[in-house]
């Protein structure tokens, strides 16, 4: 189990169960670990640290193939991008992914991902699990903006994310997920998806939100559900008043983006859903209102990871 400054459990992060033969005391464990039916198993967790002006990696452990590229300062020393690399470039029966990121006090992180993520078709029935659990310290800011996950038809897929926010730590962060691969004509008709996304501050709950969608359900049709739609997404940003969420809904209403991407603020969160069926509609439009934000979040104008342009 991998603890936080304050004795706390990063998550799911680096559990005995999670390795079945390898040392999470170890920093950088090369070996990838298999178990049989039980399938591939990669973790990483990593320390952000605020040292003379600069945002530095601290302590990273990792194994399986999970790594951080290297970090990458395009907006100063002080804030720190790292970019998430996963060679096998999904998950299979079994597969398990474990993430976990600590902001320092003083820390500024942006963590992203090169690609698309995947979960492909299950043959026996293992659920293959992606678990992010990110820890906010006082005064430490984190951004998550991973690129969508895409589901297979036949996936049995579990995304788990969380995030503890400590004092005034600020956080933004998105999930999308794609059910099918539209373009290529597969839809979802087969397999599950179980997502649970909890946002809590000073250990008191701000947003908690859990789906478990098995395909052919109702739910995917229904109006008070997916309404036939296979695109969804939830961003997440963290604002102590209303950053203006009107003026927001209007600027919205005028793009079109009304129509498939809801706002609002509540309880110290702005939240935005998007429900449609374009994973790229779903990026641009919560970049868009990430750009849009990020002044009042951390000082900052939008800065577009240069990895997505590969």
């Amino acid at each position: 189990m991998t603890f936080n400054s304050k004795g706390r459990s990063m998550g799911l992060a680096f559990n005995r169960h999670s390795i079945p033969r390898s040392n999470p005391d170890t920093d950088s464990n090369q070996g990838d670990v298999a178990s049989g039916d039980s399938g591939w198993r990669a973790g990483i967790a990593v320390e952000l640290k605020y040292m003379d002006g600069h945002t530095r990696m601290g302590r990273t452990r990792h194994y399986g193939p999970l790594r951080i590229q290297r970090p990458f300062w395009p907006e100063g020393k002080d804030l720190a991008h790292l970019y998430i690399l996963h060679p096998p470039g999904g998950l299979v029966a079994g597969d398990e992914l474990i993430q976990s990121f600590e902001a320092h006090s003083g820390a500024s992180g942006l963590v992203t991902t090169p690609a698309a993520g995947k979960v492909y078709f299950n043959g026996n029935g293992h659920l293959q699990k992606q678990l992010t659990s990110m820890v906010v310290q006082d005064n430490a800011c984190l951004e998550w903006l991973p690129q969508e996950t895409i589901i297979f038809n036949g996936a049995e897929a579990e995304l788990n994310t969380s995030i503890e926010l400590d004092g005034n730590g600020c956080y933004a962060g998105w999930d999308i997920v794609c059910l099918g691969r539209k373009a290529s004509g597969e839809a979802f008709e087969q397999g599950r998806v179980i997502q649970n996304l909890h946002l809590t501050r000073n250990d008191q709950p701000l947003y908690r939100e859990r789906l478990e969608l098995a395909a052919g359900s109702p739910l995917a049709q229904s109006f008070l559900g997916l309404n036939g739609q296979h695109v969804f997404g939830t961003l997440l940003m963290t604002f102590e008043q209303d950053p203006g969420c009107d003026h927001l809904h209007e600027r919205l209403e005028a793009c079109g983006g009304s129509k498939c991407t809801a706002i609002t603020w509540r309880n110290g969160v702005f939240i935005a859903r998007y429900l449609g069926s374009s994973p790229e509609q779903a990026r641009t439009l919560f970049t868009w209102l990430w750009n849009e934000l990020r002044g009042q979040l951390n000082g900052r104008k939008g800065c577009k990871p240069r990895i997505w342009n590969t």
